[in-house]
């Protein structure tokens, strides 16, 4: 209704209010109040719909949350083997001096292991002497062995050579002498017979006597035998067998020392390996003994730092390491206690995956305290993770976040670490630039648009974007000064927000099969409907079901993940009336009732069951 068709209905309840004057009156009444709202909340309307093109300055930063750490602390972890408890620990947030007992574990079982690794300990050493001194002699032992055999060589070696040089001429030339006195002698004994026999055939001597004589000469001429065969035998036999044991003696005493020697080496071998053995018994007995040492002395835990006391807590949720108190259980490396050096101080973020790619080391930013919400603090970013923060994924696989961390370069008051703050990162400051609210833009046939007022209503006018932030988006090209744009403009119906990976048009140069599955191939069955008529999925990223497997009630929910940041910033364009980047109860329930009246997916999907 405009202006122009005012006097018209005027004049028709005029002529209305002639005929029948008390009915038409209350009528024309009503109707005059009612035309006047409906011009009132048109103008309203109108105005709220709209948004006007100016040009200004256009921060462009990423806001996060986090807490206040120290960048340089000491952390004091239970260095005790096994599980530990602990028997007395300072209070956190004491203040405590360099060398002061900041916690005591239990130590009662380590004071016993120690007596009896003290007993092991010389045992061990005891064995380890015993074994050093049986090496000694058994060395000294073993030479003795090796300087008998070797004198036995010796003797065996020098008999032979007197054998073979002195012996065996001497007993040749003895028996040689033998032979000759017997044979002298059987000479001298027939002569003498010869001369008996003469005698006694004149009568000058006794038949005795020749007899006598006769006798000398038979033995003498078996001694001459005997003689020569005793030098046979001799020559022939008996020093060739005497040799022949001289060499055999030789030949045993030298076979003798080197089985001496070996022997030797084994019994050495084994005295040293005894030794070696109660050696490295003893190193470790005595390396277990200090390392017992240690672990008493680690019950007592001191303080390295002078500093503020702070009891060290999980990052994670899920972790099953029980809270730092006294009577608690504590592992080996276990953080204990915290001393932070509160002289610089950072904040450790959670950026989302969508703004990452923006942030780097080096860029400014600004830090407010929760405890002092009424001053800002100057820092740095000064660490980006390069993965995403695994912690951070347990409740939400598909949430994202890199650890980052801004450290404060202003003074601080006195502030204790675990102070919660918010940290503003300035990725941009753009300077004279033209900005819209980041709904007013939007796709229209694959272009980004803008709906401009017109006389004859909202045209699309194509633009270049820049760099926007939660609530404005930089125009680079196509809007000026002093236009007016929609704040919700009409979401082009080729956006395809279904999330999917492969748009129409895109797979001429993909090979992909072109014959229909079987209709009873129990692969080629849909599990779940598309959520009604409309296969697109709710959510204002499109990341909501449309009808999940085996009916599944599609979410609708605009902080829906799965359909990307393009979408969610195309439906919060649509339905973020009042600009501030997130949608109220209002606007949400605006936008469900524009899926429910065939805007497709959301909670209009309704429950496909694939049938």
């Amino acid at each position: 209704m405009d202006s122009n068709q005012s006097p018209s209905l005027l004049g028709r309840i005029a002529r209305a209010i002639g005929t029948r004057p008390k009915v038409m009156a209350i009528l024309a009444i009503v109707l005059i109040a009612l035309g006047w709202l409906l011009l009132r909340g048109s103008d309203e309307l109108s105005e709220a719909a709209y948004h006007q093109v100016e040009r200004g300055e256009f921060l462009v930063v990423v806001t996060e949350g986090g807490q206040l750490e120290a960048v340089n602390e000491v952390v004091v972890r239970n260095e005790v083997d096994g599980d530990s408890r602990i028997i007395f620990i300072v209070p956190e947030g004491s203040y405590v001096e360099e060398g002061d007992l900041i916690v005591e574990l239990d130590s009662a079982e380590a004071e016993e292991a120690l007596k009896d690794q003290q007993i092991s300990f010389e045992t061990s050493r005891a064995a380890f002497v015993t074994a050093e001194n049986d090496l000694e002699i058994m060395t000294s032992t073993v030479d003795s062995e090796v300087r008998a055999a070797e004198l036995a060589v010796q003797f065996a070696r020098m008999d032979l050579q007197k054998f073979e040089e002195l012996d065996k001429d001497q007993q040749l030339r003895s028996a040689e002498l033998t032979i000759d006195t017997s044979e002298e002698s059987l000479k001298l004994a027939e002569e003498k017979f010869e001369w008996s026999k003469k005698l006694a055939e004149q009568g000058f001597e006794t038949k005795s006597t020749v007899d006598r004589d006769g006798l000398e000469v038979s033995r003498g001429s078996k001694e001459v035998e005997t003689a020569r065969s005793t030098y046979a035998m001799l020559k022939d036999y008996e020093l060739t067998k005497a040799e022949a044991e001289f060499e055999s003696t030789l030949e045993e005493a030298l076979r003798e020392l080197e089985r001496v020697k070996k022997q030797g080496e084994s019994k050495i071998a084994q005295a040293s390996a005894d030794k070696n053995s109660a050696e490295a018994t003893l190193k470790l007995n005595e390396d277990k003994l200090d390392k017992m040492r240690e672990q008493l002395k680690s019950s007592k835990i001191y303080a390295p730092q002078s500093g503020l006391v702070v009891y060290a807590m999980s990052s994670s949720r899920f972790s099953s390491e029980s809270m730092i108190e006294e009577g608690a259980q504590v592992r080996k490396r276990q953080e204990l206690i915290k001393i932070p050096d509160t002289s610089r101080m950072k904040v450790t973020l959670k950026v989302h995956e969508s703004h990452v790619g923006q942030v780097s080391v080096g860029l400014p930013a600004f830090v407010v305290l929760d405890s002092l919400p009424d001053e800002r603090f100057r820092g740095e970013v000064t660490k980006v993770a390069i993965l995403p923060d695994a912690q951070s994924r347990w409740g939400n696989p598909n949430m994202k976040v890199y650890s980052t961390e801004v450290t404060i370069t202003d003074s601080l008051p006195d502030v204790k670490p675990g102070v919660s703050a918010r940290a503003d990162i300035v990725i941009a400051n753009l300077q004279n630039v033209i900005k819209v609210p980041i709904q007013a833009v939007t796709t229209y046939r694959g272009n980004q648009v803008c709906y401009v007022k017109r006389l004859g209503g909202p045209e699309p006018v194509p633009v270049e974007i820049g760099m926007f932030n939660t609530s404005f988006i930089e125009i680079q090209k196509g809007l000026e000064e002093g236009q007016e744009v929609m704040l919700a403009p009409p979401v082009d119906e080729e956006i395809d927000l279904s999330g999917g990976v492969l748009q129409e048009g895109a797979t001429d140069d993909l090979e992909l099969p072109t014959e229909r599955p079987e209709a009873n191939s129990e692969r080629s069955r849909p599990r779940g409907g598309g959520g009604g008529e409309g296969r697109q999925r709710g959510g204002a990223d499109g990341g909501g079901r449309g009808g999940g497997a085996d009916g599944e009630r599609g979410g609708g929910r605009p902080e829906g993940g799965g359909g990307g940041d393009d979408r969610r910033a195309q439906m919060l364009k649509r339905f973020d009336k009042d600009g501030d980047g997130t949608l109220s109860d209002d606007e949400r329930d605006a936008m469900r009732q524009s899926f429910q009246g065939g805007g497709g997916g959301g909670e209009g999907g309704g429950r496909g069951r694939g049938e």
